[in-house]
């Protein structure tokens, strides 16, 4: 069944609210992120909660960032989202479960050589940490690293819950088609929001603190800034 865009998220609306256990597979909880600051503004509350909550957490840093700033690019700006990045994790109770892997930001392979090993090592940490629960940015997000980053998750191995959190989902244009209604939940993060907003203020790079470049949006970050997050079932990833 296929649905515009438009109903897609007017139908999310309405998706039910589910407590963390509920949303989750019992063990640890890996968080792929394709950029920097995308674990922060997608599913920071989940990740404050799990880690009160005596889960263990890790999040793969899957590019290196470097794209968002082209200027700044040989200028040490890799180096600054990683310490970014490190920040924004010990805001949300993160204090050493961190992984980059390095990736050419808008560059990330959605197949190959690279690709394979990529996946191969998000295996090992997910391993590493028991975790039930790997979580993505969503297949249908309008950008190519999260699609990748999506197309990653789906060649895991089986065994583990699949879950996706949109990032740019909302910036598709209405009439664009997706392969049917969501299915998923939502998750109340109001005692964790404080937490959230601090780790998504760690990213400075990404709000304006560097010139000629990019800076998250209003809208972007009013998004962010609800009390609940939307964590739907993982779809395959669309032809790249």
């Amino acid at each position: 069944m296929v649905i515009r865009a438009d109903g897609f998220w007017a139908q999310a609306e309405a998706l039910p609210s589910r407590s963390l256990d509920e949303i989750l597979a019992p063990g640890g909880v890996l968080v792929l992120a394709p950029h920097p600051d995308d674990e922060s503004l997608g599913c920071g509350g989940l990740i404050a909660a799990a880690v009160a909550a005596a889960r263990r957490v890790r999040v793969v840093f899957i590019s290196d960032g470097a794209a968002s700033h082209p200027a700044h690019r040989a200028v040490g700006l890799p180096a600054r989202r990683e310490t970014e990045a490190r920040q924004a994790l010990r805001r949300l109770g993160v204090a050493d479960g961190a992984v980059f892997l390095g990736l050419p930001d808008s560059r990330v392979p959605g197949a190959g050589p690279a690709f394979a090993e990529a996946v191969a090592r998000i295996a090992a940490e997910a391993t590493a940490i028991d975790a039930g629960t790997v979580l993505a940015t969503w297949a249908h997000d309008p950008h190519g690293d999260h699609q990748a980053c999506a197309a990653m998750q789906a060649a895991l191995p089986p065994g583990r819950r699949h879950l996706a959190y949109a990032v740019w989902g909302h910036a598709l244009p209405p009439e664009t088609p997706l392969p049917g209604p969501p299915r998923g939940a939502w998750l109340d993060i109001a005692p964790w929001l404080p937490a959230k907003t601090q780790a998504i203020q760690a990213h400075r790079s990404q709000l304006g603190d560097l010139p000629e470049g990019f800076a998250l949006d209003a809208a972007m970050l009013a998004r962010a800034a609800r009390p609940a997050e939307l964590y739907l079932e993982a779809q395959a990833s669309p032809s790249r």
